[in-house]
């Protein structure tokens, strides 16, 4: 089987303006295998300024992930940048799904 890297997310920066509040939310697949909800925040509103701001993504991990960002019925948003810090830690081995993980033979002494 293919496995999938698993990945652990440290923080998202995003650099934005708004004249409201924004929701933000970050899913990803882990755990359970389904893409869901892992950290959700308000943005504030920033006026007539760019403001960034960074959002801590702790204990969070993944094989999948997609920030969502969703600004208020009367709220208008300009995203000038985002930087997702992550780094890769391995595999995702699903035992339900009868993965195994072995190595090639490996000769004594080699």
């Amino acid at each position: 089987m293919a496995f999938r890297k698993v990945s652990d997310f440290k923080e998202i920066t995003l650099q934005y303006q708004s004249n409201g509040p924004t929701t933000f939310q970050f899913f990803t697949d882990m755990p359970g295998g389904t893409l869901a909800t892992r950290v959700a925040t308000t943005l504030p509103s920033t006026g007539n300024t760019r403001k960034t701001i960074t959002i801590p993504l702790d204990n969070v991990q993944g094989t999948e992930y997609y920030p969502l960002l969703q600004p208020g019925a009367a709220t208008q948003l300009f995203l000038l940048a985002g930087t997702i810090w992550l780094r890769p830690i391995g595999v995702y081995i699903d035992g339900s799904l009868g993965e195994i993980w072995q190595t090639q033979p490996i000769a004594v002494g080699a």
